[in-house]
């Protein structure tokens, strides 16, 4: 090692300075050197050459050095080539420096670590930075205690900022060396949040090098490791399995301080409980977590681990080894704990509030409300109640000491307020200050109760409010919801009828809630008894019954209608007496209630989904059989429509037809008729004219005063019976709309046909009627041969007075006997040419009228189509995935007894009782 250390510090040369003590210059004591090594027989001069060039090297004349050098050719010669290297180096020839380096073929680890350093600088100078990686790993894995190298490679991995590999140096130089320098490297990198591009599993072996060097520095590191870790879900949990692995082999030491590690114990376990998790992504290795805790904090603050791990044991049975549990029950029993502050149960309420609202079954903001009134102790909540019957309103108004308005329908909270009356509405949604005294009557109608602020001696002298419930169905509900809350319950009974059907229903209700309250009744109206020894005998009756639905119960006697004051001790005494808490026994018993109002939230949260499900299956059923009946009934519409087309039609075209019937009938008899127009002083020259024109004026004259007026009559009485039919089927429309309505539960279907149908009819009909007016016919103006003769003959022989006889009778023969079929056929086309033309548009007139209907209808059906889709899509998620909603009311429950196991903490006591 003494010639490896003389051949890397280039001090080989003096060897030769030994034994010469002369002052001489070390060239010249190997110059000396070299001509005597020259008389030798053989001689070697290598080794004063290779000496030659270190004198020369440090001389900085690297090009004498390199030529001393160049001449080694003996085992010194891969030191030579890296000197040789070193050379060009100094001489800022890097690229010659890096071939002679890179061309070194050597087994000498040391040559080659130095060989390897100064690549390693060399590639740094050139900005080959992929070389340089892979030279210093290479120098790592041959000898990682050579002097600097692993300090260097610290250094370097800092400078490029690769973190990952300066943290996996710092892992594995703690681990080979354990030396306090790199486990403080590691806890440096750890804080700065380095250590997070490696799993958690990969610190094990070094954590456990840590715990067995240093204690206090192990608890730091796994300190800036958890906060590293915990930001990322996924590596969270694995880091706690890796913790849960680590602290298996971890034993405190007597006054050891793992408060720190405590905390990130009980910030995990909270984490993971009100975070959303699911059981699954847990239960694997919480009760190892919780079972570490308790190991490390039961010397010193057991409480938080103790509650959770009797907490989770009670709603994973089985999951905790028996032994820690008996330990965290031994002490929760025998410590001495601070009070458990109702503040961070009504925290859990708002995060279970927080969480249903996301997960679309959002709490009401009236249970937040009333939590939040659970935590001022400075007013005791007294529930008055009773029967319709009862005069309770009577009673509250009479000890408040004026009329505040009739609550006939809403609960009503009264609290003192010193200078004047305040209305607040409380609601699902919120809470809003009402402005207006006058809306007090319309506040009573609405889905809320109201807190009613005012000046009230009675409320001031007995620190009370006062939550006056009706008896109705919304008052039933809202006395289900304030009784277990409140710190009371007063039931008024009417002493002419007590304990009706209506109260005995009602405590029935309230006892079946199992929450214990402390309750008493008013014995109201006593005014009526006859004698003062029947209201005796009153009373006691009532107080036996009393006692029988509550066995500690009492009975006040009250007249609203007495003067308040005579009463109004009696009053206060029996409050005083029977309900108000001293503050110590009051708080205890607040507790109580808000765990049991956090509770009973969860349990509705649970069944308010298993609601939904049903909710959804019985909506899909209703809306696919709603489906059905809409299929069927767009079928049914379609024929109707038909139906309705075909028989108004039909009706039309029967009027028209006998009317074309007539005028193939009565026409040729009008023209035949005309023959009497004929006589032996007609002038038969002109006589073919003259006819027709008059023929074309009877005819018309029958159309216009005769035919049209009967036709139009026909066509009003069509007008009315196809209204009369189309109102019928509006009719039944509507009352399927009604149908469907009631089947949706909501007005949806709404099917309006359009009588502006029937409207333009009758305007068309009557527009038609004022167009009695044909054009002419040609009826003996016709080139026919019988009429080409007569008036041939006409023009010849009718200026002839004896010829006249002749075509008189030739004329009348004619027009009597002639077929005019032809022609009435004519009349009858040009007259009824508008009325075929309106019948031809009867068709799309009746598809207009029930167009709406039909759009209606097809809306709806697409509509509900797409809601049983939606439905249907909804329940499919809620059925495949049904643990990422009850998952966490499972670990919101868990909490919920890691609080009530800390209330109780101390107590004879620690099973919470539910």
């Amino acid at each position: 090692m003494t010639e490896e250390k003389l051949l890397m510090e280039k001090s080989f040369y003096e060897t030769f300075l030994i034994d010469n003590e002369s002052t001489l210059h070390p060239i010249e004591v190997l110059g000396a050197a070299f001509v005597e090594e020259q008389q030798n027989e053989p001689y070697d001069l290598t080794y004063i050459r290779y000496a030659q060039g270190e004198v020369y090297f440090h001389s900085k004349d690297y090009e004498a050095a390199i030529f001393k050098w160049e001449s080694v050719l003996n085992e010194l010669e891969p030191w030579a080539k890296k000197n040789i290297a070193d050379s060009y180096y100094a001489l800022g020839m890097l690229s010659s420096a890096e071939d002679v380096y890179t061309g070194i073929s050597t087994e000498n680890p040391v040559l080659t670590m130095e060989i390897s350093l100064q690549l390693f600088h060399l590639y740094i100078e050139r900005s080959k930075l992929k070389s340089a990686y892979r030279i210093i790993e290479k120098a790592l894995g041959i000898d990682p205690d050579y002097p600097h190298v692993s300090q260097l490679a610290k250094t370097f991995y800092e400078e490029q900022q690769d973190w990952k590999n300066a943290v996996g140096l710092a892992v594995g130089e703690s681990i080979r060396t354990g030396s306090e320098i790199w486990f403080r490297s590691l806890l440096e990198y750890a804080e700065m949040g380095y250590t997070s591009v490696y799993t958690p599993n990969y610190f094990y072996d070094v954590l456990i090098a840590v715990y067995e060097k240093d204690r206090p520095l192990f608890r730091d590191l796994v300190q800036s490791l958890w906060t590293s870790f915990r930001e990322v879900p996924e590596t969270h949990i694995e880091w706690m399995s890796t913790v849960n692995t680590i602290f298996e082999y971890v034993e405190p030491e007597t006054g050891e301080r793992w408060g720190e590690i405590s905390s990130e114990f009980q910030n995990a376990y909270l984490h993971f409980l009100e975070e959303g998790y699911l059981v699954k992504e847990i239960e694997g290795f919480m009760p190892d977590l919780l079972t570490n805790w308790l190991k490390i904090s039961k010397h010193d603050q057991p409480l938080f681990a103790s509650a959770a791990v009797m907490a989770w044991s009670d709603v994973f049975a089985y999951s905790m080894d028996p032994e820690v549990v008996e330990e965290a029950e031994r002490l929760l029993l025998q410590g001495e704990y601070p009070a458990f502050k109702m503040e961070e149960t009504l925290l859990l309420l708002n995060k279970i509030i927080s969480w249903s609202e996301v997960n679309g079954a959002p709490v009401s903001y009236k249970t937040k409300w009333i939590a939040e009134q659970l935590l001022d102790t400075s007013q005791q909540y007294l529930v008055v109640a009773g029967s319709e019957s009862s005069g309770k309103s009577s009673f509250v108004q009479s000890v408040l000491g004026e009329s505040v308005g009739e609550a006939e329908h809403s609960t009503v909270v009264y609290r003192y307020h010193r200078d004047q009356v305040e209305v607040t509405e409380v609601h699902e949604r919120g809470a809003e200050k009402v402005e207006s005294i006058a809306d007090f009557e319309e506040l009573m109608e609405r889905e809320s109760f109201v807190e009613y602020r005012l000046p009230s001696d009675f409320l001031q002298k007995n620190g009370s409010a006062l939550i006056d419930v009706q008896a109705n169905s919304r008052g039933m509900k809202d006395l289900t919801s304030f009784y277990p809350a409140a710190d009371g319950l007063l039931y008024v009974l009417n002493a002419d009828a007590p304990f009706n059907a209506e109260d005995r229903k009602t405590l029935r209700t309230l006892k079946e809630i199992g929450q214990h309250v402390n309750v008493h009744f008013l014995l109201n109206k006593m005014d009526k008894i006859d004698h003062a020894g029947h209201s005796e005998e009153i009373i006691e009756s009532a107080r036996a019954k009393a006692r029988e639905w509550f066995p500690s119960a009492e009975v006040l006697p009250y007249s609203s209608l007495e003067a308040v004051h005579l009463q109004q001790r009696d009053v206060e005494a029996f409050l005083k007496n029977h309900y108000f808490h001293n503050p110590g026994e009051l708080k205890r018993e607040r507790r109580v209630k808000l765990f049991y109002l956090v509770r009973k939230t969860l349990k509705d949260l649970f069944s308010q989904r298993k609601n939904q499900e049903l909710g959804l299956q019985e909506a899909i059923e209703k809306n696919k059989d709603i489906l059905v009946r809409l299929n069927g009934f767009h079928t049914y519409l379609e024929d109707m429509q038909h139906d309705k087309t075909k028989d108004i039609k039909d009706s039309f075209r029967k009027k028209k037809e006998e009317m074309k019937k007539e005028i193939s009938r009565k026409v040729p008899e009008i023209l035949s008729g005309c023959s009497d127009l004929i006589t032996e002083e007609s002038d038969f020259r002109q006589i073919h004219t003259e006819l027709n024109e008059a023929m074309n004026a009877r005819i018309q004259s029958y159309i216009q005063e005769d035919l049209m007026p009967r036709y139009m009559i026909l066509l009003e009485n069509w007008l009315q019976s196809s209204r009369q039919e189309l109102q019928d089927g509006q009719d039944y429309l509507h009352e399927m709309s009604t149908t469907f309505n009631e089947l949706f539960g909501k007005d949806r279907v709404v099917l309006q046909c359009d009588f502006q149908v029937v409207d333009d009819w009758k305007r068309d009909v009557s527009r038609m009627g004022t167009r009695a007016q044909i054009d002419k016919e040609n009826i003996l103006l016709k080139f026919k041969p019988g009429q080409f003769l007569l008036k041939s003959a006409g023009k010849l022989f009718g200026g002839i007075p004896q010829n006249k006889n002749l075509l008189h009778t030739q004329y009348k023969r004619y027009l009597e006997n002639e077929n005019y079929s032809e022609t009435a056929e004519s009349v009858a086309n040009k007259f009824f040419v508008q009325f075929d033309l309106f019948e031809k548009s009867l068709d799309q007139d009746i598809q207009s009228f029930f167009a709406e209907p039909f759009n209606q209808l097809d809306l709806t059906i697409k509509e509900t189509e797409a809601e049983v889709a939606a439905e249907e899509e909804t329940l499919k998620k809620m059925k495949e995935h049904p643990e990422r909603y009850f998952d966490p009311i499972t670990l919101f429950e868990v909490k919920l007894l890691h609080d009530e196991y800390r209330m109780k903490a101390g107590a004879g006591s620690t099973r919470p009782s539910y």
